[in-house]
């Protein structure tokens, strides 16, 4: 019958363009995955900046004058942070579109707010160090190498200079040590809520080296009241 071959052949292009249709909507659908996997690697990898660049600040300027009595005049100034440079991509994140996804999302932007604030303390104490302090101690004959007596500093200073200094000093732990668990939690928090739309994705992972090693003190210990004398 010579109506078959024609349909045969209707048949079999329809079979082939819903093939094909199907192919490109599989790839299509395996690229998004992808690009979305991509931009959950890049921001743990902005979380693994970040708390890197606190705990190297940690590490060379706050842990070894923790315990001083004098650490708001030990701590030595530090070249500003960008606070512009190291910030999440949201629009990349849109596939968070479901109620437990716009919760991390909503967490994500507090992390990055208390990670700038952060910076903020730390630049705002150095500027001080460095504008003012500093040159005060050098015009009063200190030397800079030597401790003096807390009442040596307040008639160089002035009693609200060196409050002022102190109460920053100690705002410069609280939010450097308190943003550096933080960013750890929120890293496993990602994570997580990553793995529940791609359980198969492969995400970077990072961990500090020396905090391995390194016992946690006590949040009483560790953060303090930032604006303690």
């Amino acid at each position: 019958m010579d109506w078959i071959n024609p349909l045969a052949t209707v048949a079999a292009s329809f079979a082939g363009a819903w093939a094909a249709f199907k192919l490109q909507s599989t790839q299509q659908k395996n690229e998004e995955v992808q690009k979305n996997i991509t931009a959950a690697n890049r921001t743990l990898l902005t979380l693994m900046q970040q708390v890197n660049e606190l705990k190297l600040f940690q590490i060379d300027q706050l842990d070894p004058y923790r315990e001083s009595p004098a650490r708001h005049i030990q701590i030595l100034p530090t070249l500003p942070y960008s606070t512009e440079s190291l910030k999440f991509d949201f629009q990349s994140l849109s596939f968070f579109n479901t109620k437990g996804g716009f919760q991390i999302l909503f967490e994500l932007s507090v992390e990055e707010r208390r990670y700038i604030e952060a910076l903020k303390a730390i630049n705002e104490r150095s500027l001080m160090m460095r504008d003012s302090i500093h040159p005060m101690l050098i015009a009063a004959g200190f030397d800079e190498k030597s401790l003096y007596s807390k009442d040596d500093y307040l008639n160089a200073l002035g009693e609200s200079l060196y409050m002022q200094l102190k109460r920053l000093t100690n705002q410069v732990y609280y939010h450097v040590d308190r943003t550096i668990d933080s960013i750890y939690e929120m890293n496993e928090r990602f994570k997580t809520e990553t793995k529940k739309k791609y359980p198969k994705a492969t995400l970077v992972n990072f961990e500090f080296a020396s905090d391995v090693q390194q016992q946690k003190q006590s949040d009483s210990l560790k953060y303090g009241d930032p604006d303690q004398d």
